[in-house]
Order: C-alpha cells, then sequence, then structure tokens
C-alpha cells in the first residue's frame, strides 16, 4: 500500500464540504488549509463538517500574503499563529501544521514556525496551477496523477475545477494502490515524527 496526502489550500469557502465528500466516498481523507479571515459565521460550518468527517485543518495565513514582504519578525508570526488561535476559539480544534501562503518559505518564516512547533507542509505533487480557475480539471488530472508518489504531500486548491478533476483522480489512485490519508496520519504510517524548520514534500525523504 502506498500513502499520500492531499491538502487544499485557501478555504474555507464552497466546494470544501464537496471535496470532503469525494474524498469520503472511499474511506479515505485529507486536510484543508484555511485563511484565518475566511473564518466567519458563514464559514464555520463548513469547517465543522470537515472535522467531522475525519479531515485534518492546517494553518495557511491570517491575510495570505506574502511571507517575506511582512514588515516584522512579530507580523510574520501573527500572520502563521492567528488561525491556530481562532480555530481553537471557535471549533476547539488545535492546528499543529501549518502551509506557507503561497509556499513563501523564507528562512525566518520557517525559524518561526519551528519555534512555534509548527510543521511546515510544501508541495511533492503538481498541481498544474489549480488555483487558477481557468485550468481544466483535465489538466489537473493529467499533473496530479503524473507526478505522485508514495508519501507525498500535494498541494492544490478549494476550485470548482479541482473538485472536477478528483472525480478521475481518486480512482486513479485507488487502482494504483494508494491510500489518501491526513498529514498527520501519513506521518504514523511511515513511523516518523514530522520535523520542523524544513518544507516538507515528501514523508520518505525523512525516513532514516
Amino acid at each position: 500500500m502506498n500513502y499520500l496526502t492531499l491538502v487544499f489550500d485557501d478555504g474555507p469557502h464552497e466546494p470544501i464540504c464537496q471535496i470532503a465528500d469525494k474524498i469520503r466516498a472511499y474511506g479515505w481523507s485529507a486536510a484543508f488549509a484555511v485563511i484565518g479571515r475566511n473564518i466567519g459565521d458563514e464559514t464555520l460550518p463548513m469547517l465543522k463538517y470537515v472535522l467531522d468527517n475525519g479531515f485534518q485543518l492546517v494553518s495557511h495565513g491570517q491575510q495570505h500574503v506574502f511571507m517575506e514582504k511582512l514588515p516584522s519578525r512579530q507580523a510574520k508570526q501573527e500572520e502563521i499563529y492567528t488561525p491556530v488561535l481562532t480555530v481553537r476559539e471557535k471549533l476547539g480544534y488545535e492546528m499543529t501544521m501549518v502551509r506557507m501562503p503561497y509556499l513563501s518559505e523564507d528562512p525566518e518564516s520557517l525559524q518561526i514556525a519551528e519555534e512555534l512547533h509548527l510543521p511546515v507542509l510544501s508541495w511533492g505533487i503538481h498541481n498544474a496551477s489549480d488555483w487558477n480557475e481557468a485550468v481544466t480539471p483535465d489538466a489537473i488530472t493529467e499533473a496530479v496523477l503524473g507526478s505522485v508518489s508514495d508519501g507525498a504531500v500535494g498541494c492544490l486548491h478549494v476550485r470548482h475545477n479541482t473538485c472536477a478533476a478528483l472525480d478521475a483522480i481518486l480512482p486513479e489512485l485507488k487502482k494504483r494502490d494508494y491510500c489518501l490519508v491526513t498529514p498527520d496520519e501519513l506521518f504514523r504510517q511511515k513511523g516518523i515524527t514530522p520535523p520542523l524548520g524544513v518544507p516538507i514534500r515528501n514523508v520518505n525523504d525523512f525516513l532514516k
């Protein structure tokens, strides 16, 4: 059995629940990297829904800005950690990982995440720039299936074309003997403690 994780960025907004439903139909799970400013009365039920269905939440910044452009160390820390505090307060859930906005993994931001004990999820699977709604489901499918590997961390986005692409991606992953799990579960399956202060693209990179 091969294991990997997909982390869907930029929520919470729809079609987050539909993405969760398609993955759960296979008995699998994944994660959503959420932007703090997107969390509110309209979107909290979406987060509760995905949590109730076994998905993991990851911080994706408060304002979703390039980390290296922030004016101070404190501003970087707030960008990373404010969503953690919000989700803890609103849902009683502790987010234990972060994906940097725009994957802007400058050395200072990595150091701050390490101090906050938040492993940094990067990307180890191509996504055909699926954040762009002009990118077709076929292009997303081709990119993902052409680059998946055991232990990989995927970076996809909560977009309608990405959701549509799952109709082809998920059955093919099953055919290839993959199991889709949360980032936490991926580390457990591999027997690895999540490393701090480095971008994580493939969990197998940290096997001893």
